[in-house]
């Protein structure tokens, strides 16, 4: 009998060891089914963080390429409108030249007397009008005079 509860001991404790075992390997079969899942997780998290990268540089590029398309841009306005301010300056020079010019000559001419004969007087001889004597009739009047008049009469009426 002594043999048999050795043997039911040891069954015993072989089945509670079973036990522990198979135990253990469904904490292990978790574990590793959770292991999985993670990694699968992360791969998951790895592509989007390689989706959104894609589209950072993507958008990145593409600011870029609009940036330099408006930096050429205003370049070349600002080239255009250099070379128009050029132009108007040359223009100016050129004018500031014949103007010098011209106020070289009229100083010469100051110089010589030239312009003090142009600017004198011209004597003419204008007569003085007659003095007024007396009373004059409306048969001496003009008829532009006699026109003047009349309106000048018709205005004190409506006053």
């Amino acid at each position: 009998m002594s043999k048999e509860v050795a043997e039911n001991v040891e069954g015993m404790e072989t089945r509670g060891r079973a036990k522990k075992a198979s135990h253990l390997r469904d904490i292990l079969s978790t574990f590793e089914d959770r292991v999985v899942t993670l990694e699968e997780s992360i791969g998951d998290v790895k592509e989007m963080i390689d989706d959104v990268d894609n589209r950072v540089n993507d958008g990145l590029l593409s600011m870029k390429e609009k940036l330099r398309n408006y930096v050429l841009d205003s370049v070349e306005k600002l080239t255009g409108k250099d070379d128009a301010i050029e132009a108007m300056m040359t223009t100016l020079k050129e004018e500031i030249v014949e103007l010098k010019g011209k106020l070289t000559i009229y100083k010469v001419a100051l110089g010589n007397g030239g312009l003090a004969a142009v600017t004198t007087k011209p004597n003419v001889d204008v007569p003085k009008p007659k003095e007024f004597k007396g009373t004059r009739f409306a048969t001496q009047f003009s008829v532009g005079d006699q026109a003047i008049l009349s309106c000048h009469r018709h205005q004190r009426q409506c006053h």
